[in-house]
């Protein structure tokens, strides 16, 4: 198990930092670009590679918000298979059901920011690709936010990470 201080890489992620905060099985990162970001135990490793400078630790301000904080830095997956967005898709078009997918992203953005989240993954799953090279250009129209595969290890070549800043 870690403790706060120590050397951690980030699997699925060119990332190190420094161990600031344990809460069960999420740990609090502060990385070297000197962002604080939470992850899953699971997700870390520990790192004996590099050496770290002064490390200040500093009270986080009181969030009042009608989640814990933890569950507000849960990475959250959003399956945009159309089976899982309606009940029935029959009898719609590919391009309603691809609207469909596309508002469900919209909506799922918007919320992110509002609950101030700053990791969603979109799964999209394989199949012509269609869907992926919609989503990107959706996504390249946001401000604030960059994308990449999602880990290869979990989803394949299937989902979509964002992260979102600010």
């Amino acid at each position: 198990m870690f403790k706060p201080g120590d050397k951690v890489k980030i699997l699925d992620d060119n990332q190190k930092g420094v161990v600031i905060r344990i809460h069960k099985t999420r740990v609090t990162v502060l990385n070297e670009l000197g962002f604080e970001e939470t992850f899953n135990v699971k997700e870390l490793i520990p790192d004996k590679s590099f050496e770290v400078g002064e490390i200040v630790h500093h009270q986080p301000e009181v969030l009042h918000l009608n989640k814990p904080a933890d569950d507000i830095q849960e990475i959250r997956e959003i399956d945009l298979h159309i089976g899982q967005l309606v009940d029935s898709y029959i009898g719609l078009s590919n391009y309603e059901m691809l609207q469909i997918q596309l508002q469900k992203v919209r909506d799922e953005i918007d919320l992110a920011r509002k609950e101030k989240r700053s990791r969603l993954i979109f799964i999209h799953g394989h199949g012509s690709g269609k869907l992926k090279n919609e989503l990107i250009k959706l996504l390249e129209s946001y401000p604030r936010l960059e994308y990449y595969d999602a880990s290869f290890r979990k989803y394949k070549l299937g989902a979509t990470e964002v992260r979102l800043y600010g």
